[in-house]
């Protein structure tokens, strides 16, 4: 998009086709597909985006990085430090089974135990996003009472919930933000608490590291 507002900005007789400015995100609607960017004090409406902006998300606030050539402003993306999580793309966590199921090889039903029993998914990973979220099935497949889930990191729980019935969720939100940039850090989905008759299900769909 042609700016002549910004021409100011270039350098005299065109001496340079090529430039770049950092700019402030005043507006930004992914739905309508326009935004508002402030560049060197002139606000510039609906700027092109040379990259997948979408992947970390931009908001009003966010520092964009922003190329000029002649007198068309493109977006580059979000300028962010190299700690801060947002150079890695959100990714899911792999678990794996440190428990039998009470569900025979090759039948079909989610991973379940016998109420009282305490099992856990287990896995390693780098947090590089400062929330995990859990989407799974829980609760009772069969008779009655609660089964309390938590998610662990180096052995410490960071979130848990409660089910008393069956039933298809996320749980968290949860913050991390303190475990990030640890390395081979053992993650769990544990049963801390389990009562009632029947049996329980332990079936996590998906986990995530994410943004809030």
């Amino acid at each position: 998009m042609t700016t002549p507002d910004l021409a100011p900005f270039m350098m005299p007789g065109g001496q340079s086709e090529l430039g770049f400015h950092t700019g402030t995100v005043v507006s930004w609607d992914e739905d309508a597909a326009t935004n508002s960017v402030r560049i060197l004090g002139t606000v510039v409406s609906n700027l092109p985006v040379l990259t997948a902006a979408g992947i970390v998300g931009l908001s009003a606030g966010d520092t964009v990085g922003i190329l000029r050539f002649k007198s068309t402003y493109f977006i580059l993306g979000r300028i962010v430090s190299q700690d801060s999580g947002l150079v890695n793309p959100q990714f899911p966590v792999v678990l794996y089974p440190q428990f039998t199921s009470k569900v025979a090889a090759g039948a079909l039903g989610p991973p379940a135990v016998d109420s009282g029993v305490l099992p856990t998914w287990e896995g390693r990973v780098k947090p590089a996003h400062p929330f995990i979220e859990v989407d799974g099935i829980w609760g009772n497949l069969s008779g009655s009472g609660s089964t309390t889930y938590a998610v662990k990191l180096g052995g410490a729980t960071v979130g848990s919930g409660t089910s008393t019935t069956l039933d298809v969720a996320r749980k968290g939100p949860f913050d991390v933000t303190s475990y990030m940039g640890q390395d081979w850090l053992k993650i769990e989905l544990a049963v801390t608490a389990s009562t009632g008759t029947g049996e329980k299900a332990v079936a996590p769909l998906a986990m995530y590291f994410r943004q809030p």
